[in-house]
């Protein structure tokens, strides 16, 4: 492992990382989500609402980073008193398993989705066995090397995603998108909670502003990353309901997918690019994997294992989440798991966030008061 004070991350870098993170399964699956938890032609006004949730959140978490010296979150609070420690036992035991649980999620849906549309007739076993093996050797090679894979295979993702976009926009009609409000509010708020989730990843600025300068990422650069983020998810979820249909959107497991087969470039020369935006999909959920099992890796050698070389510890995690990989016995109910760990991952994202400024708020009181004694 590259140690933090040999490689600092830049705020381009950064920003990149957090999109790349993001773009994951949600991608693929937002629309479907959001057509059926809203069930109105207002599915993109939650997409907005879960946008600006998460820029929040993501100022927060920079903010509170700015504060910490240097130090992750994690190391702030143990250091302070008992309390500290024992909390911080317990947030290292929730991150280890949310990181674990989505490392095991996005595998399974690699499965699914090539299993569908690419190689129906490989053991779904081999598949997950070369994924896990190329994400532990990007793992082994530092923070350094996961770091410039994103910066490697974010552009290409970015425009191929943008292709996409502009081959489906001459089919695109407004008025699927109205009436707007037409029953009220409660169904915009249900599919607040879709959204809110689906923007998860800004979590890893937790662990990845440690190998960053105090001043060198802006919460600015950040948002306009989520921005971008937020304006894919808008595009493709106007465009599904636009295209497919609200009620075809409900029942279309990957209707991202679907649309690229509405592309038709040349009259008829070249067809069916499903294939193309698969292949580029596991180039991001590639980058997922490896961000989240870098931190993962780093998280349990830094509380636990100090002593054993990270390489084993990310083979050991990389077996543990194959195990967990196939748990699920269909797609309902791996979805209903990504559902799981999704409000995992909210809720540990908050309860940090609210943690560490308490003890932030508490630390700057103290120092007052001893320096009102002095």
């Amino acid at each position: 492992m590259v140690n933090k004070d040999n490689y600092r991350i830049l705020s381009l870098e950064m920003t990149i990382t957090v999109m790349s993170t993001i773009i994951g399964v949600g991608i693929l699956t937002l629309p479907r989500s959001l057509a059926k938890s809203v069930g109105t032609p207002d599915i993109w006004i939650p997409i907005i609402i879960g946008l600006i949730a998460n820029m929040a959140m993501a100022t927060l978490i920079i903010k509170l980073h700015q504060r910490t010296h240097g130090q992750s979150i994690l190391q702030y609070v143990q250091e302070k008193n008992m309390v500290g420690y024992f909390l911080t036992k317990f947030l290292t035991l929730g991150f280890i398993c949310y990181f674990t649980f989505i490392i095991s999620f996005e595998a399974r849906i690699v499965t699914e989705v090539v299993g569908v549309y690419l190689i129906n007739q490989t053991p779904s076993e081999v598949v997950i066995i070369f994924m896990y093996l190329a994400i532990t050797y990007a793992v082994t090679k530092g923070l350094q090397g996961v770091i410039h894979l994103n910066l490697l295979f974010f552009p290409i993702v970015f425009l191929v995603l943008l292709f996409i976009i502009m081959f489906n926009l001459q089919e695109f009609d407004y008025r699927s998108l109205l009436p707007i409000g037409a029953e009220g509010m409660v169904p915009i708020i249900r599919g607040s909670k879709e959204t809110i989730v689906s923007f998860l990843g800004i979590e890893i600025l937790f662990f990845f502003m440690v190998y960053s300068d105090k001043k060198s990422v802006s919460s600015k650069y950040i948002n306009i990353g989520l921005a971008i983020v937020g304006i894919l998810y808008l595009c493709f979820t106007l465009l599904a309901i636009s295209i497919l249909g609200l009620e075809a959107t409900k029942v279309v497991t990957y209707p991202t997918i679907e649309l690229t087969k509405e592309i038709e470039i040349i009259q008829g020369l070249i067809e069916r690019l499903e294939p193309l935006i698969i292949i580029v999909w596991i180039l991001t959920i590639f980058n997922t994997m490896s961000n989240f099992h870098f931190i993962v890796t780093n998280i349990v050698k830094e509380q636990f294992f100090p002593g054993i070389r990270a390489a084993s510890i990310a083979i050991i995690l990389a077996t543990i989440c194959f195990v967990i990989t196939f748990i699920p016995n269909s797609l309902q109910e791996t979805f209903s798991f990504g559902d799981f760990i999704g409000y995992l991952g909210l809720g540990l994202t908050l309860f940090t966030i609210m943690i560490g400024y308490l003890y932030i708020v508490k630390n700057k009181k103290r120092d007052t008061e001893q320096s009102e004694v002095r």
